[in-house]
């Protein structure tokens, strides 16, 4: 993933470590934060981030405000508005919106701000943080139900149903990651937690299998053909099938610089 929103660049690139990118510019960083907030919370809002603004970008007057606000506590959103309001990149129209979306995001639990950004994350291509992400929302929202028992059955209902969808998101991510098997092992839990015709689908997507109504197959099968279709007319697909053509020795070069094209890929997730 690469940005090209500059007009001062930096002799220096800021590297977005959860997004993989290189940010050139106040404009660029504008764009990451209005784009992927969830993403610029944590780490992201620290003394690499200031000093690269102040050095960097010689926006010195934010870097000190910036500083700052930390050594106050502030909010981090806060300290979010304050970047996307000295780069002016948005206008302040723009801005009221990210603000909403921030106050919205506050009011939201834990858990569910974890499978947002797990769920940003795989938007992305980054899909082995979308995973961890989202695993991690799993696991805090089964802790958040446990501690607000007792329940009813139709609060017990809701908490499965959405666990359930999150291994849908978690089984989405192995897919990507070329792990059927993995994939598969997690729609089976999603089924166990709550019998859901996501699961089902995706399921059935995969390996052809799983209990679903007959006319929704025929519709799957036409969307699992459209997608090998997709994937016979990509130009990987191609190299891999012109490669095949190849005599022994030529073969196994080539597939050795593939391969360490894909380990390259692979880590970047």
């Amino acid at each position: 993933m690469a940005l090209l929103l500059c007009r001062q660049r930096a002799k220096q690139p800021y590297c977005h470590d959860k997004l993989n990118i290189n940010v050139w510019s106040g404009q660029e960083l504008a764009y990451v934060i209005y784009n992927y907030p969830l993403l610029c919370t944590g780490d992201f809002l620290g003394e690499r981030l200031f000093e690269w603004i102040d050095t960097g970008l010689n926006y010195k007057e934010l870097a000190r405000a910036l500083r700052s606000a930390v050594s106050k506590n502030e909010s981090v959103f806060n300290q979010l508005l304050m970047i996307l309001q000295e780069c002016n990149y948005y206008d302040s129209a723009e801005i009221m919106n990210l603000r909403q979306r921030m106050l919205d995001l506050r009011k939201r639990p834990e858990w569910e701000l974890r499978r947002l950004e797990g769920i940003t994350l795989f938007r992305a291509g980054c899909y082995n943080p979308a995973y961890e992400k989202i695993s991690e929302a799993v696991r805090l929202q089964e802790l958040d139900y446990r501690r607000t028992q007792p329940h009813d059955d139709a609060e017990l209902r809701e908490h499965n149903e959405k666990k359930a969808d999150m291994y849908c998101d978690m089984a989405a991510a192995k897919i990507q990651l070329f792990d059927e098997r993995g994939a598969i092992d997690i729609l089976e839990l999603s089924q166990n937690t709550c019998r859901n015709d996501r699961a089902a689908r995706m399921r059935y997507l995969i390996d052809g299998t799983g209990d679903i109504p007959e006319e929704m197959k025929d519709e799957l099968k036409k969307r699992r053909e459209a997608a090998l279709q997709s994937v016979r007319e990509s130009e990987e697909y191609k190299n891999v099938t012109e490669l095949l053509s190849h005599d022994g020795n030529a073969l196994f070069q080539g597939a050795r610089k593939m391969a360490a094209e894909w380990k390259r890929s692979y880590r970047k997730m």
